[in-house]
Parts: structure tokens; C-alpha cells; sequence
């Protein structure tokens, strides 16, 4: 599946949701698994795999570091969902945290998971489970994908627990999660 069909299939559940994805991505998965058995089983498959493209080329330390802030901290197993709420988010969102992970302190989701100490409409597990459901509904059986060597976490590994690492690589979204240093006013 070439990446617009992919992205434009993103964009048509987030409009079936008016942009609500839900609880763990629970109204995005059910829109884009709708949407999906409507396809064939091939151009389901096209769609999984580009996904799982997608979602490994965010495997990075710097939009780890991003998930950590936001969540309050990010295990292995959240950084995978952390990565299917970035596709989920759409291709704006997607394209924007790749090139500057600090870019996601203005993204209203992430703001309101600060606020409200909820992350979930950001950490979207469900959707990428939404390739799968609609394979086993049209075909009657489970999705296998080609097994794909795991790359290493691309860029440079840092201590997230050490706020000044946080806001010297992640400076908006560290000001908006663990505020300004003591004596320093806002430097915005």
C-alpha cells in the first residue's frame, strides 16, 4: 500500500471519530478496522506493513524520551503504543514529532495528558491491532506478517530520569511537564 492510500485511511477514521481516538485508541481502532474489511485481504496486509514501517522508523531515543515526559515514564511495551497514538495522531502530527519530537508540547492531546495526567488518547495500543482485527474478520484468520529483524533504537541513549538532559533535549515539552527550574521564570 503506497503512503497516501495509507495515510489517507488514517485520516478518513480520525474524520469517523471526529478526531476523538479514544481511550487507548479504542474509537480510532474501530473506525480504521471498519474501514479496513472493506478492503482485500492483500491491500490489508499493504496496510499492516506500512504501519509496522512506520511505527520503527519512530523507534528513536529522542521520541522515547518524548513518550517518558508525557506518560510519566515509558516501558518498553508503552513506547510501542506510544508509537502507534503517534500514526494514529495522523500524518501532520507523525511527520512533525520525527523531525522535532518537541514539536508534541503543542499537540492538544498531549497538553490535555499533562493536565489531566491521562495518557491515553497518546499511548493508542488498539490501533495497531487494527490490521489484524479486520484480516481475521474478512479472512476468517490470523495476519502473519514476514518476521523483520529488530534495528536497534536509532540516536543517542540519555538518562530520562535527569530533568536537565530533559530540558536541554526536550525543552517545550519539558516545561510543560515538569515546569520551569527553580529561579529561572519562563524562557519561552
Amino acid at each position: 500500500m503506497d503512503i497516501e492510500r495509507f495515510w489517507a485511511l488514517i485520516e478518513q477514521a480520525r474524520t469517523d471519530v471526529e478526531g476523538d481516538i479514544g481511550e487507548d485508541g479504542t474509537g480510532l481502532a474501530k473506525a480504521l478496522t471498519a474501514r479496513l474489511s472493506a478492503l482485500s485481504l492483500a491491500d490489508i496486509a499493504g496496510f499492516a506493513t506500512r504501519f509496522e514501517e512506520l511505527r520503527a522508523a519512530a523507534d528513536r531515543y529522542d521520541l522515547w524520551g518524548a513518550a517518558h515526559l508525557i506518560g510519566g515514564g515509558c516501558s518498553d511495551d508503552a513506547f510501542v503504543d506510544f508509537r502507534s497514538g503517534l500514526i494514529a495522531a495522523g500524518r501532520k502530527w507523525y511527520e512533525a514529532a520525527l523531525a522535532d519530537p518537541d514539536s508534541l508540547a503543542g499537540h492538544p492531546s498531549v497538553v490535555e495528558a499533562v493536565e489531566w495526567d491521562d495518557d491515553s488518547a497518546i499511548f493508542a495500543e488498539l490501533v495497531g491491532y487494527a490490521a489484524a482485527d479486520a484480516f481475521r474478520e474478512v479472512a476468517g484468520a490470523e495476519l502473519v506478517l514476514p518476521e523483520v529483524a529488530k534495528a536497534p533504537i536509532a540516536g543517542e541513549d540519555w538518562d530520562f530520569e535527569d530533568d536537565d538532559q530533559m530540558r536541554h533535549r526536550l525543552p517545550r515539552l519539558s516545561a510543560l511537564v515538569l515546569g520551569w527550574p527553580a529561579n529561572e521564570g519562563c524562557r519561552c
